[in-house]
């Protein structure tokens, strides 16, 4: 790769680092497609443990009426795995150029990838929290949410680019990340709902929900 950039007029210094990581990219891809079918139902459960130590599961039942929510199950989460591979699949695979560009190709790479990441985190979330079971109703919130859904995802896919260690380590740790942003999310919620319900009176004084 670093000879075919050299023979297009590229410098050798510039060659070299692109080739290294567009070659990083390349093994990142194969990590995820193993890591994704192999290990999706383990990242499912270390989300669901996490919010369930958290509180918020306890509260999601309460709030909607019921002893249980949507439950997991391997089957489920392995197919969950396999249609947003297919979904991401050709985003990685269309934005891959921008690796061409040393540094600002690599974080442009993984924001314009970031989002759909989370969005994949976050789906069983989505169905517990808001009851959106469609894609299309998914779709909708997370346009809202786009900014915070690229930046978390972009730095969970670049924790998970570092060789090695990366996709064995972060990711695990991202799917404790997404929880987090699952309860935060809920408590935003649940805040704006609160300052809805406080009288007229007193709305002007209480602090405005971000």
């Amino acid at each position: 790769q670093a000879d075919a950039l050299h023979g297009i007029g590229w410098p050798s210094w510039i060659a070299w680092i692109t080739s290294v990581l567009i070659v990083l990219v390349e093994v990142a891809l194969a990590n995820l497609i193993i890591m994704l079918v192999l290990f999706g139902q383990v990242q499912s459960q270390i989300f669901r443990e996490v919010l369930e130590e958290r509180g918020i599961l306890a509260k999601l039942k309460e709030h909607h009426g019921v002893d249980y929510l949507f439950e997991q199950n391997c089957l489920r989460d392995v197919g969950h795995s396999i249609r947003f591979l297919l979904a991401r699949l050709p985003l990685l695979v269309l934005t891959l150029p921008l690796q061409i560009v040393p540094g600002a190709g690599q974080v442009a790479w993984v924001l314009l990838n970031g989002w759909l990441y989370t969005w994949e985190l976050e789906a069983e979330f989505l169905v517990m929290f808001r009851e959106l079971y469609s894609c299309n109703d998914q779709w909708k919130f997370v346009k809202s949410q786009i900014v915070g859904f690229s930046t978390f995802g972009g730095l969970a896919m670049l924790l998970e680019l570092i060789p090695f260690v990366g996709p064995w380590l972060f990711f695990a740790t991202n799917a404790c990340g997404a929880a987090f942003l699952a309860e935060e999310m809920y408590r935003r919620a649940a805040a704006a709902t609160e300052l809805q319900t406080v009288p007229s009176g007193r709305a002007a004084s209480a602090p405005k929900v971000p």
